[in-house]
């Protein structure tokens, strides 16, 4: 029997699709500002992991952007398969 309840809950409120990673980068970068040190090596390491977040934010958009580079290749690719 199919669940149609929950296959439009599922549509409606998005339950399907999982957080993209900018919202984990970004639920991360939100956490890691909240934290209070209370020795000076924890600041310490509180602000390595802000520098590594930062580079791996950068890393991301610079991968995201390839990943489209390709897509729009490989669109273009099989436009040209199928005029052949």
């Amino acid at each position: 029997m199919v669940d149609f309840d929950k296959m439009t809950r599922q549509f409606i409120l998005g339950e399907n699709k999982k957080p993209s990673l900018r919202a984990y980068l970004s639920e991360l970068a939100n956490t890691i500002s909240k934290l209070r040190p209370s020795s000076q090596t924890q600041a310490i390491m509180i602000e390595n992991l802000k520098s590594n977040l930062r580079s791996v934010k950068k890393e991301a958009l610079s991968l995201e952007e390839r990943v489209k580079v390709l897509e729009e290749q490989v669109v273009t690719l099989e436009e040209n398969k199928t005029k052949e």
